[in-house]
């Protein structure tokens, strides 16, 4: 008889195991509350570990990722103060369709786009919280994503091949070069 084990979870998964433990835990770490706070490095929001939504959903649940994005969602509506007829059903419905179509975002790169809603660079909401408004605005925040993320990656790109420049020229360098290049990212270090 052939033993049924279960496969082991993928590499990803158990990094988001040993990381957060639990899924309430990772409501607490990336709650509404730490918006700002993880903003203020916006590079790190985009290229940084945080795990994506649909990642979120595979090793906690479904429940799990919905309600971290409604509750961001309800969020935001209280900020706008415009919640008028959404009722907690409705954000867990919006949040599934968002799952749906951007599951690949990390929870800071939600985080971001929440931060720049909140800033008026998306559609704005005119009395009443729509669900179109925030797909629509969830659109081109897509767009400008796309683009950070190749920003983000020719700049990691041209920062290795600095490096590598600078330590072939080392390898050429007399040792008073040697010592102003460690100098020089001592300084940068600190």
């Amino acid at each position: 008889m052939q033993s049924l084990q279960k496969p082991s979870p993928p590499s990803w998964q158990r990094e988001i195991l040993a990381t957060y433990k639990t899924g309430e835990n990772l409501l607490y770490l990336f709650s509404p509350d730490k918006q700002t706070e993880y903003c203020k490095n916006e590079e790190r929001c985009f290229t940084g570990h945080a795990p994506s939504i649909s990642r979120v959903a595979r090793t906690f649940g479904d429940s799990v990722a919905e309600s971290w994005l409604s509750i961001q969602l309800f969020e935001l509506a209280e900020f706008s103060k415009v919640r008028n007829g959404m009722e907690p059903a409705d954000f867990i419905e919006l949040a599934r369709t968002i799952i749906l179509g951007y599951g690949r975002f990390k929870l800071t790169e939600f985080m971001v786009f929440f931060q720049r809603f909140k800033q008026d660079k998306y559609d704005q909401f005119f009395g009443t919280f729509t669900p179109g408004t925030v797909t629509r605005s969830l659109k081109k925040f897509n767009s400008d994503r796309e683009n950070l993320l190749r920003f983000y990656e020719d700049k990691k790109r041209q920062e290795e091949r600095k490096r590598e420049w600078e330590l072939r020229e080392k390898e050429k360098a007399t040792p008073g070069q040697i010592q102003e290049i460690i100098d020089k990212y001592s300084k940068k270090e600190s």
